[in-house]
């Protein structure tokens, strides 16, 4: 809000959304109070009605590790009790990466508000996971969840040493192994069993009181995780794959305790109970331990910086070297580094020369050369030379810092693909529910079978159905995706991107800094004189230089004109004029034409320096041997900038830009996947189209605006050459990008660019290089294939195996297997999830 007339006009935004009884703005403090019925309008509802009024709400990003959750459902009742707390704009919690990223209103609730709120909800959060920043340390977290992950191996230990016994015990009374599998009717029958089968019923007693004295531990220590968290969903209207097991074990086990004092007649199921339990702890504690190996790259770049450097400080008025944490190292500070040894943080050489190995950030294999000058990133290795460099970004600033941080931000997002999954995970649970009492009723009343099948079977379809198996499919997956890009130098910004990326059909290339070096020079400097051009005006003298006799007065007045712009065509101008020991003219009036090129004064004359539409522009008349010279130099493959004084034409500056080393390959490579490749650019059509033919690109759109850029791009997307529906794909890495990176549906930036860039796309290429463009869409093919991989084992698993447990068909010893069956489609969709990380993305 910039006066209060913005704040009325907000107040009167919000005053007129349904449902909001009163609101105040108050223009000084920048805060709105609103009074509103939140069941006809939701916070996210207020904050959207306020940015389309063209102002916008700072909301604050939390991003919380969350231990406790055993499935999808998990997941989806955090995410629904921390949307029910005021303030908060949008929260995504991730099954797989057990984070929630909350969007919220600071001035509405806090990261305490949150924490407390999901502990109510039956789950937790480490005590460092309620900072301030939102994002607890992650030496915090990982202990905590160790300890977890310690926790399920006791009971799993515990319940195993008790349920295998219990298990051995019961196969002794119900004849041999084949009897687990078919029931005694099958199993063939030694002496000693038959004995066994005929014993007194004395004996049989002391059997079942044995069975039931292994149980309980099983029940007492391994299953109350499984009761505690089912009876948490349940007190919050929710329910999850606990509430199934603790409802399985536990009718098993009841029933079974009822039955041996005697209120029902027949078979105890003790061992069952305690089997299930037993079984669905080794999975769970193996699919928790499988799920850390996921974002096994993350903890690699997390473990990329040293844990000490050495900085040089004065000590009693000398200077010398000590030792410190890397969390002491101060911007500015001289840092040392050694052959051998990791630079601790981000920094500019001040001495040494040597080669650095940047490949666990950067993906590319070569050392690079470091130089005075030079910039170094922390957490690679210096090959060779003794370095000194000044520390320029320390701690959160650093750039592993910001990958690890963008790469876990990434992995918590939802990916599109994930929400067929989510709405079926919603509603699995109680549709379980509900099958397993029509399968009860059904065996009892219909079938007319004894009470103990009847609830056999039941607990069988409570025990086999698995959400868990859909909760993981795309989360395991996607987080191995994110880790194999991050080791690669490929950034995705969220899951979309990487699911997006697999379906781009167009790829638009920017030509300066993408596909050329982004460092051109000058080649030609033409002076426009009589008989030529009648219209050229007389140079002025140069003004002597000791380093220069004799140089181009056009190339002076050029290059001081081009000194106040940041365009790479104007420092290049600049770069050469003082290679030539040319010396700049103080000027007065600078102005940049965006797109066009600039004007300023210098010497007396009025400088105008850009291309062709900025003659036009200004009026300024080209002759046609002017144009013939121009067209010449255009075939060439060279740009073009015409230098005009007072209105006139004086002569023309040449310059030639160079195609990176792989542009062609990636060129290439997207061709080959049947992408459509076209170069987008600013520059006159004629250079650009010999650019696009050493390029190996097709299709050229020159002598666009930067402005413009975004609106090719949307018009490509609608109905472009591509067609409608055209999935386009945009490259760039310069400020004037920004616009068609984010109209995009998929904006990669190169590393190597702007900021604001790299702000915009959606996907980062931190090396900058072009052959990364086919390896990111590759790899995010690989990753939704093994996505749709996941969700049909998922799927089939209980589509096949739910009817079969309604069936019968595993007889008496069903829930057991169901157990082990469980366990196993969990594991298998975590293992598919992980084979990917062995992969080669091609």
């Amino acid at each position: 809000m910039t006066c209060a007339n913005c704040a009325r006009t907000v107040e009167r935004t919000l005053q007129k959304t349904p449902g909001v009884e009163n609101a105040s703005v108050n223009y000084a403090s920048e805060q709105a109070q609103v009074t509103f019925d939140p069941k006809q309008v939701k916070p996210a509802e207020l904050i959207e009605r306020v940015r389309k009024a063209g102002y916008d709400v700072a909301l604050a990003h939390a991003d919380l590790p969350i231990l406790g959750m055993t499935c999808a459902n998990c997941a989806s009742t955090v995410e629904r009790t921390l949307r029910k707390l005021p303030g908060v704009n949008s929260a995504s919690v991730n099954y797989a990466s057990e984070r929630a990223n909350i969007d919220y209103v600071p001035s509405s609730t806090s990261i305490a508000d949150m924490v407390g709120a999901v502990r109510k909800a039956g789950y937790d959060v480490p005590s460092a996971g309620a900072s301030a920043a939102g994002h607890p340390p992650a030496t915090d977290v990982e202990a905590a969840r160790e300890a977890a992950l310690q926790d399920r191996k006791r009971r799993m230990i515990i319940g195993l040493a008790f349920a295998l016994p219990a298990f051995a015990l019961s196969m002794s009374r119900d004849f041999g192994l084949l009897g687990v599998l078919f029931g005694p009717d099958f199993a063939p029958m030694s002496p000693a069993m038959m004995a066994m089968r005929h014993a007194p019923p004395l004996a049989q007693t002391l059997i079942n009181w044995g069975v039931f004295a292994l149980t309980l531990p099983v029940m007492v220590i391994t299953a109350r995780p499984f009761f505690v968290h089912g009876y948490k969903a349940v007190r919050n209207g929710a329910a999850n794959m606990d509430v199934l097991v603790a409802l399985g074990s536990g009718v098993a086990f009841v029933y079974s305790v009822l039955t041996l004092f005697g209120v029902f007649k027949g078979h105890v199921y003790f061992e069952t109970a305690a089997m299930i339990v037993a079984l669905i702890s080794i999975g769970k504690y193996l699919e928790a331990r499988a799920k850390g190996r996921t974002g096994a790259a993350i903890q690699r770049l997390m473990g990329l910086a040293p844990k000490t450097a050495r900085v040089v400080r004065q000590t009693a008025g000398d200077t010398c070297e000590i030792e410190i944490p890397i969390n002491q190292i101060n911007i500015g500070d001289v840092v040392v580094v050694r052959p051998g040894e990791r630079i601790a943080t981000d920094g500019i050489v001040i001495a040494g020369h040597s080669a650095v190995d940047e490949s666990m950030i950067t993906g590319e294999s070569m050392p690079r050369d470091k130089k005075p000058g030079g910039s170094v990133i922390g957490g690679t290795v210096n090959k060779e030379g003794l370095l000194k460099f000044e520390a320029s970004k320390v701690g959160r600033d650093t750039m592993l810092a910001n990958i690890v941080r963008l790469v876990e931000q990434a992995q918590g997002s939802k990916a599109p693909i994930q929400g067929l999954a989510d709405r079926i995970s919603a509603w699995f649970v109680p549709a379980i529910l509900a099958i397993a009492t029509l399968t009860f009723i059904g065996w009892l009343v219909i079938a007319h079978a004894p009470l103990e099948t009847a609830l056999i079977n039941a607990i069988s379809v409570l025990v086999i159905a698995c959400p868990c198996a859909l909760g993981l499919a795309t989360p395991t997956a996607i987080m191995v995706g994110m880790g194999k890009g991050a080791e690669s130098g490929i950034l995705f910004r969220s899951s979309a991107a990487l699911e997006r990326a697999s379906e781009l059909t167009t790829m638009v290339l920017d030509k300066t800094g993408t596909i050329t070096q982004g460092k051109p020079a000058v080649t030609d400097v033409i002076e426009i004189a009589d008989p030529v051009c009648a219209h050229s005006p007389a140079l002025p003298s140069p003004i002597p230089d000791a380093r220069s006799a004799r140089y181009s007065p056009l190339l002076q007045l050029a290059a001081s004109a081009e000194a106040g712009s940041e365009h790479p065509l104007a420092q290049a101008i600049v770069a050469h004029a003082k290679t030539q020991g040319v010396p700049l003219l103080p000027v007065q009036h600078f102005l940049a034409v965006p797109g066009k090129g600039v004007t300023a004064g210098a010497s007396g004359n009025q400088v105008s320096v850009g291309n062709l539409a900025l003659m036009q522009q200004q009026g300024i008349a080209l002759d046609e041997a002017a144009l013939q010279r121009i067209s010449s130099l255009q075939h060439e493959g060279k740009t073009t900038m015409f230098v005009a004084l007072d209105g006139v034409l004086a002569g023309l500056i040449a310059l030639r830009d160079w195609i990176k080393p792989g542009s062609a390959e990636a060129i290439a490579a997207l061709r080959q996947r049947g992408v459509r490749v076209i170069m987008l650019t600013g520059d006159n059509v004629q250079s650009a189209q010999r650019v696009a033919r050493e390029a190996g690109v097709d299709d050229v759109i020159a002598d666009v605006l930067p402005g413009d850029k975004a609106q090719v791009v949307q018009q490509l997307q609608s109905s472009g050459a591509g067609g409608p529906g055209n999935i386009v794909g945009m490259v760039g890495d310069g400020i004037n990008d920004a616009p068609a990176l984010a109209q995009a549906d998929v904006g990669i930036a190169l590393g190597t660019g702007t900021d604001v860039a790299m702000e915009a796309a959606d996907v980062t290429l931190i090396s900058g290089d072009l052959r990364k463009v086919p390896e990111a869409m590759a790899l995010s093919r690989l990753i939704v294939r093994g996505i749709r991989q996941n969700l049909f084992w998922a799927f089939i698993y209980n589509i096949v195996l739910v009817p079969t447990a309604i069936a019968g068909v595993f007889s008496q010893y069903g829930p057991v297997i169901a157990a082990g069956a469980m366990a196993f489609s969990s594991l298998f969709v975590v293992g598919n999830s992980l084979w990917l990380r062995t992969r080669r993305v091609r």
